[in-house]
């Protein structure tokens, strides 16, 4: 197994924490380059001279407003944001072996670090960024709304990353796909991990078998699928169900909002963003999870409802198709389908022993998606790598 040195760069930090903390135990952090405060960091327990924080620019753009009349500005913010975590992650160059870059962030220390002969991996956590533009746009063309595309700036920085880098990073088989369909063949898969810390089966915890609990994590918006799931739990016939939405609106707001006052709003509750510690209460509260995503690259709130138990409905594109079916904790169904939606939430809720075998293989097999496991993945891919050069 390599010895190599690892610098990472995060245009926020998203699970690239967990991945530098695992690093930092095995002695091969060069740096952690974020755009993320320290507070947010320190319970990781990573020295915070191997942690390089520059959020003055992302919190700028938490104060504006998420909608077109800033559009502009938020275009604006962000490309400085990524230009100056890539300024800053190239200063620590001179002691890594391999770079690895969350997309947009990597452009120029990737330069730098093949320069050096050393090894650039640009990690896309989504699909391809054309792929998400693309079906984002029909999406949002089908319902009759207005759609904000991603900037050619974003694009056309991402596909010279994906063109100079020695391995493009994803999370799924999914997002593999959308690269192999853009004619890029070199994307690696390693499944994200899960976060047992935060994420279990709470003790003595029962749940409300009164009603029919199914929640939804994640953005309020067009991509996350979240008008099919509220469509497919209107014909969802129960007395008792309960639709739970938890996290932040976004420039959909308004859309989901005469949505939910079209479809009985009476057992539809919107809870807004939660701490962890609330959303695992949620989850063990919960009989399904339901993520319809259009585009993802592993949703890891799946991964989380698994460690607390909660079988989950996903569609094909939410990236943990795989983890779902092989070991079969939930049900996989396409996209843009409100009515597979009801048919399985149907299932779930008259099959209690289907119910009880799916709460059974998540517990049992979440244990495996570690952050640990992540990194003696991406040791091998190292090793593989430099094993192909070489020969």
């Amino acid at each position: 197994m390599n010895k190599l040195k690892y610098l990472i760069s995060n245009s926020r930090k998203f699970h690239h924490p967990e991945v530098a903390k695992v690093l930092y135990n095995h002695n091969k952090l060069v740096k952690l380059v974020c755009g993320s405060p320290w507070y947010k960091l320190k319970n990781k327990n990573i020295p915070i001279n191997l942690i390089d924080t520059n959020f003055i620019i992302n919190v700028l753009r938490y104060f504006l407003p998420d909608n077109n009349s800033f559009k502009f500005i938020h275009d604006y913010l962000n490309r400085l944001n990524v230009q100056f975590i890539d300024y800053r992650a190239s200063k620590f160059i001179n002691n890594t072996d391999v770079f690895l870059g969350l997309s947009k962030t990597g452009l120029k220390t990737g330069k730098l670090i093949k320069k050096l002969n050393k090894i650039y991996i640009c990690e896309r956590s989504s699909s391809h960024i054309i792929f998400q533009n693309e079906i984002l746009r029909n999406e949002y063309n089908y319902l009759g709304l207005d759609y904000t595309p991603i900037d050619k700036w974003s694009i056309d920085r991402e596909l010279k990353e994906y063109e100079n880098s020695d391995i493009i990073l994803v999370p799924s088989k999914f997002v593999e796909k959308t690269f192999k369909k853009k004619g890029n063949l070199k994307s690696k898969v390693i499944n994200f991990g899960s976060y047992q810390d935060s994420f279990f089966p709470i003790k003595n915890f029962k749940k409300n078998e009164n009603e029919f609990n199914i929640l939804f994590v994640g953005q309020l918006s067009v991509r996350k699928g979240l008008h099919y799931l509220i469509e497919g739990f209107k014909k969802f016939k129960h007395s008792k169900k309960r639709l739970h939405i938890i996290g932040p609106h976004t420039k959909d707001k308004t859309f989901f909002k005469n949505i939910i006052k079209k479809n009985n709003e009476n057992n539809i509750f919107v809870h807004g963003t939660k701490s962890h510690s609330e959303i695992n209460k949620f989850l063990n509260n919960s009989h399904v999870f339901v993520l319809p995503s259009l585009e993802e690259g592993l949703a890891t709130v799946t991964l989380q409802a698994s460690s607390s138990g909660c079988p989950s409905i996903v569609s094909e594109n939410t990236g943990a198709a795989e983890f779902i079916n092989n070991n079969n904790c939930g049900f996989v169904i396409p996209i843009k389908n409100s009515e597979i939606i009801t048919d399985k939430l149907t299932s779930l809720a008259d099959n209690k022993n289907l119910m009880k075998e799916f709460t059974k293989n998540s517990l049992e097999f979440s244990k495996n998606y570690t952050w640990e496991n992540y990194v003696i993945e991406l040791d091998l891919l190292i090793d593989n790598f430099i094993k192909h050069q070489k020969s």
